[in-house]
C-alpha cells in the first residue's frame, strides 16, 4: 500500500548499502546524502569499529561468502575495498558515528590489510 515515492526512496537507501563509493574522490563528488541515508550507511558499517575480536569474526564471514575465490583474488579484492575505505576522509558519514567508530574501524582495517599482504 506504500506509494511509488515512498517505494524508490526505500529501494535507494536499500541500493546504497551496497557502499561503491568508497573511495574519497566519488565521496566529494557525491550529492550530499538525505540524513536517512548516511543513518542507514553508518549503521550498516558499524561492524567495522567492533572489537578486535568481533571484527575478526565479521572478516571471517565476508570471506566465507567469498569463498569461490581464490586467496590470491581474495587478496586482491578486499584489499582494494579495505583500502578505499581507509582513503577516505572519513569511513562515516554522521559525526556520531565518526565519534563512536572511526579510530577502531581504521584500525581494524589497518590490521587486516597487513595480515592480507602477509
Amino acid at each position: 500500500g506504500w506509494d511509488a515515492t515512498a517505494i524508490d526512496r526505500v529501494a535507494a537507501m536499500i541500493e546504497a548499502t551496497e557502499h561503491r563509493a568508497t573511495d574519497a574522490s566519488a565521496l566529494d563528488s557525491a550529492e550530499p546524502l538525505p540524513t536517512d541515508t548516511a543513518v542507514l550507511l553508518d549503521a550498516d558499517l558499524a561492524v567495522l569499529g567492533a572489537d578486535p575480536a568481533g571484527y575478526s569474526t565479521y572478516a571471517a564471514g565476508v570471506r566465507g561468502e567469498y569463498r569461490h575465490l581464490s586467496d590470491e583474488e581474495w587478496r586482491v579484492g578486499r584489499s582494494a575495498v579495505l583500502e578505499g575505505f581507509l582513503r577516505r576522509p572519513s569511513i562515516y558519514l554522521t559525526d556520531t558515528a565518526t565519534a563512536l567508530w572511526e579510530r577502531r574501524a581504521r584500525a581494524n582495517l589497518t590490521a587486516e590489510l597487513a595480515e592480507l599482504e602477509v
